[in-house]
């Protein structure tokens, strides 16, 4: 399935970029870097927590959350097509003493073009360690840690950019393009994905079953969920620098599972979603760089319980571009395979 989605996502901005029109509306407004290449270090850290809410009181809250460590890798752009890796390092993690150990395995893939924009993303993290409203834990003492929690989350995300012709969302994220005067636009965007938690035991201990209600001993827990809704981006320009804030909320369907100590349930859900994205950087002809934070929230609720999933990519990136010549100014769509 994950190799599926990549292709699609590849072969969505290929056959896009065949359908661009050189307007002289987009050229006031974006300055395209399609005669480039680049390649420039990344470094990029992913986060994934979640929390357990007392429906019937607030106050009862345990923090779930890992000990991850930053990734680096390279952003490449080629073929005008753009393509980043990376590889864990241990910079950034905290003491495995006291916040346990987190390991994370996945890959995401992007892509951007001046009417839509599509990720994938396939992450699994494992080990966290807990926090709780009610319990504090002695400093340098060691967390409560629970590596046997195992985290699946797997989705696509999609959207629809309506001033295209003014403004750029591949400009903040992929610096394929410069937005060249300060816009925005309204955008229509939409996310399916799958959340699968499990554990060898209850995420609420057992001392607080009693106080929690129904939902306390549930252990294992799946949803998928859809959700579409509107949205909107802007990118401030200032000079060379930018500032680009995006938005979307809307309302999403969930089907869900989940196993307590009893057994087994299914449930359908009416609850909401909400995409964000922060982008601030440098851009010229030549260099270019930049920190983006992309977020995603959902809250669903079982029993008496509020389960919040919170995921988060911080980013940071620069480099240099360089003149294509010879076979590195054919594009993608020109090295397709013809009748694909």
């Amino acid at each position: 399935m994950a190799k599926s989605v990549a292709i699609l996502i590849l072969a969505f901005v290929c056959f896009e970029s065949l359908a661009v029109e050189r307007d002289s509306v987009r050229q006031e407004n974006i300055e395209s870097y399609s005669d480039y290449f680049f390649l420039g270090p990344l470094l990029q850290r992913n986060s994934i927590d979640f929390s357990v809410v007392s429906s019937l009181d607030s106050k009862k809250k345990i923090d779930y959350k890992s000990n991850t460590s930053y990734a680096l890798g390279a952003n490449l752009n080629l073929f005008d097509v753009n393509i980043r890796f990376a590889f864990a390092v241990p910079l950034g993690t905290k003491s495995e003493r006291l916040f346990g150990k987190s390991d994370i395995k996945g890959f995401q893939i992007a892509g951007i073009t001046r009417r839509w924009f599509a990720d994938a993303s396939f992450i699994r993290y494992n080990g966290f360690y807990r926090e709780s409203s009610d319990v504090a834990v002695p400093k340098g003492q060691p967390f409560p840690q629970r590596s046997d929690i195992e985290i699946q989350n797997h989705g696509i995300s999609f959207g629809y950019i309506f001033n295209h012709e003014r403004f750029s969302l591949k400009a903040p994220y992929l610096f394929s393009e410069r937005q060249k005067n300060s816009r925005g636009s309204f955008i229509i965007s939409g996310v399916l994905s799958t959340f699968t938690l499990s554990a060898d035991s209850a995420l609420v201990p057992l001392p607080q079953w009693t106080s929690w209600g129904p939902g306390a001993t549930v252990s294992e827990i799946r949803f998928t969920s859809l959700g579409v809704g509107p949205g909107y981006s802007h990118t401030f320009v200032m000079k060379r620098f930018f500032v680009n804030l995006t938005l979307t909320l809307g309302p999403a369907h969930y089907w869900l599972s989940y196993t307590d100590a009893d057994r087994g349930h299914n449930d359908i859900k009416i609850d909401a979603f909400s995409q964000g994205r922060i982008g601030v950087g440098y851009n010229t002809q030549k260099f270019f760089a930049g920190l983006s934070i992309t977020t995603q929230s959902r809250n669903v609720t079982y029993d008496n319980i509020t389960l919040q999933n919170g995921a988060a990519v911080f980013r940071i990136v620069t480099g240099y571009r360089l003149p294509e010549e010879g076979l590195l100014k054919r594009k993608a769509t020109e090295l397709l395979p013809i009748g694909l």
